[in-house]
């Protein structure tokens, strides 16, 4: 009855802490109830200002974008010709040599044709000390 008993036990531990793991880059969980869901670490907002769509990432502190994870492609729109602004150099254990963002970053992609439902699908990743986020797709609505 015991060994029962224990593995309950452990199902029910290990449910109630599945919300507080994370992924690092290399892979391995960790847990700490302390780090901020990625919604809440990167908050994106966004908006069409006639062919131009201003996306805003607010970053939270001691949390960082990767330039090179951070990509855009149009769903029902076409995209102009855009780049990402030059990051802070940064060197990165898993990445090397990167560029990232800290606190805010602002976006401006040009639209080059809409449809209606069209949308911008923004990708990204980043981290907070010792630990990334998994990459992230975000939907972007056009009005």
């Amino acid at each position: 009855m015991k060994p029962a008993w224990l593995a309950a036990t452990l199902a029910a531990l290990m449910l109630m802490l599945a919300p507080f793991v994370l992924e690092r880059p290399d892979h391995r969980p960790v847990a700490d109830n302390r780090v901020l869901p990625v919604e809440q670490a990167f908050v994106v907002s966004h908006r069409q200002e006639g062919e131009v769509l201003n996306v805003s990432i607010t970053i939270a502190p001691d949390a960082y974008l990767y330039r090179h994870k951070l990509a855009a492609e149009g769903q029902g729109v076409t995209l102009g010709d855009w780049s990402p602004p030059a990051g802070q150099p940064h060197q990165d254990e898993y990445f090397g040599h990167s560029e990232i963002y800290r606190e805010q970053l602002s976006l401006t992609l040009p639209l080059r044709q809409t449809t209606d439902g069209g949308r911008v699908m923004l990708h990204y990743q980043g981290c907070t000390t010792g630990l990334c986020y998994p990459p992230q797709q975000l939907a972007l609505t056009l009005p």
